[in-house]
């Protein structure tokens, strides 16, 4: 490749992969694209049974005995689209277009987390001109929706001792560590029976939900954990509820902004509303700094031939009512600057025949105190006679003092006039798994800006991206000359 081209291959590569449908747990598309791309290119390439992918590239001539560096990013996107969009996230491309300097999709997310990161290991891995040391480019899957990709990878799979993860929605920043995480399911049986009763819906809206990670130590509102309590306050005041159905499509990940209750009751309307809206106005004026835009409604609903026993019901919302929520610990290190270590969110809420599942998500940079919060809520809903289950705990990745990845990042960025900052990641990221599988395992975190992920207005700044690109490729020829 010509000198002069490189600047312009990671915005091609985006292109190129923003025409391959990958949703999480539709990547075999873009994953046979990558072994394709490295056969063509003559790099070996590993792809594994959930379409994980390992592209690997020798070193430049000279710097055989340099200590190879592994590039990491993910391939699946977050499927989300504006209302009334017709877009088929399994068959069509995105659709990309450019607004003062940003790269956007039309009315869907543009796939930049991470397909930038993806886009930048193409362009390296294609580069003949940038000096390097034996790269190892790791594109996994379902990073999305639970990190399901690199916890499918074995030890062997990282064979370097430095990793340098591309999944980074801000330029100039790198993180210094992340809390791992376990998803928790309340399975609450309804034991319906026959209903003659009104049916009333209680509706949770206005809230400013946010990231479970990177915004719970706000302490905003949750949905789903207001709707339970004013249930619960409205049984405790004597009147009758049985629910029908509990309703919250958000995600596992998300604050949720909006949930609804639907319940029978025989109680008189007029206790059910006063208790209602005395629990709403008591709940607003504790979310008037955190979410001002609360609102809580009762309407009546069509009538439901069956509805849970009070019992059931009882059962499902003492849990919910009951059960740790939100923020829990944070740390007192100053590196990390309050860094929230500890907490747990109810993401989501459905209802089948005879039951509510709600959805939970524990993240913590301790293994131990998320073992403690799941053994409370298993303790929990054994005394309240609900079901629980959980998954594989996915681990953290823990502060090291002393990085020379991310000494060679901020050397890089100084060169360029610039300083390095860093910043601790309550969120989940795939580096905790890889600082599992490899003990000891040297992990800093590249990007560029990218805003609005994971919503359909999700926007990459194009300078950034551009700025982004020689920064890597200037990480990377510094770890072949400082290693030769």
């Amino acid at each position: 490749m010509k000198m002069q081209d490189y600047s312009k291959r990671p915005i091609y590569w985006f292109r190129k992969i923003s025409e391959i449908p990958r949703p999480s747990y539709h990547e075999k598309a873009i994953s046979d694209y990558i072994v394709k791309f490295a056969e063509e290119h003559g790099l070996k390439a590993e792809q594994d049974e959930v379409w994980n992918v390992i592209v690997e590239k020798p070193s430049s001539s000279g710097y055989e005995h340099a200590p190879a560096l592994i590039l990491q990013g993910h391939m699946d996107m977050v499927p989300q689209k504006r209302p009334g969009s017709d877009h088929d996230f399994l068959k069509d491309p995105i659709r990309l277009k450019e607004e003062n300097g940003l790269l956007k999709a039309e009315d869907t997310t543009l796939g930049a987390d991470d397909g930038l990161g993806v886009a930048w290991m193409l362009a390296v891995l294609e580069d003949d001109s940038l000096i390097h040391p034996k790269l190892e480019c790791m594109f996994t899957v379902q990073e999305e929706v639970g990190l399901g990709g690199a916890m499918h990878l074995k030890p062997e799979a990282i064979r370097a001792d430095r990793l340098l993860s591309l999944d980074c929605c801000a330029e100039g920043i790198t993180d210094l560590c992340c809390a791992g995480g376990q998803y928790a399911y309340m399975d609450a049986k309804l034991n319906r029976t026959v209903n003659d009763s009104p049916v009333y819906e209680i509706q949770i809206s206005g809230l400013k939900g946010g990231h479970s990670g990177a915004d719970v130590h706000r302490e905003r509102g949750n949905a789903i954990c207001i709707v339970a309590r004013i249930a619960e306050e409205m049984i405790r005041n004597g009147i009758q509820a049985r629910a029908v159905s509990m309703y919250c499509d958000e995600k596992a990940n998300a604050i949720p902004r909006a949930c609804s209750f639907r319940f029978a009751s025989a109680s008189e309307e007029k206790r059910i509303m006063e208790s209602i809206h005395t629990s709403a106005e008591k709940i607003s004026e504790e979310l008037h700094s955190s979410d001002p835009g609360f609102a809580c409604t009762v309407i009546h609903t069509d009538p439901e031939e069956t509805a849970a026993d009070e019992s059931s019901t009882k059962n499902m919302l003492d849990f919910l009512w009951l059960a740790p929520k939100g923020f829990q610990h944070r740390s007192m290190d100053p590196e990390l600057n309050g860094l929230t270590v500890t907490s747990l969110n109810a993401g989501t809420a459905e209802t089948s025949e005879d039951q509510i599942t709600v959805t939970w998500l524990i993240r913590s940079m301790f293994d131990s105190a998320a073992a403690d919060l799941l053994d409370i809520l298993k303790t929990l809903a054994e005394r309240c006679n609900v079901g629980f289950r959980y998954t594989e705990f996915f681990p953290g990745w823990q502060y090291a003092e002393h990085s020379e990845l991310r000494e060679i990042y901020s050397e890089v960025m100084k060169e360029q006039g610039r300083e390095l900052k860093t910043e601790a990641e309550h969120g989940g990221l795939e580096a905790g798994i890889f600082a599992a599988l490899h003990p000891g395992l040297d992990i800093c975190t590249l990007g560029a800006d990218c805003r609005y992920y994971h919503t359909y207005d999700e926007e990459l700044d194009l300078a950034s991206f551009a700025r982004g690109y020689e920064t890597l490729r200037g990480v990377i020829a510094k770890c072949a000359e400082e290693q030769k």
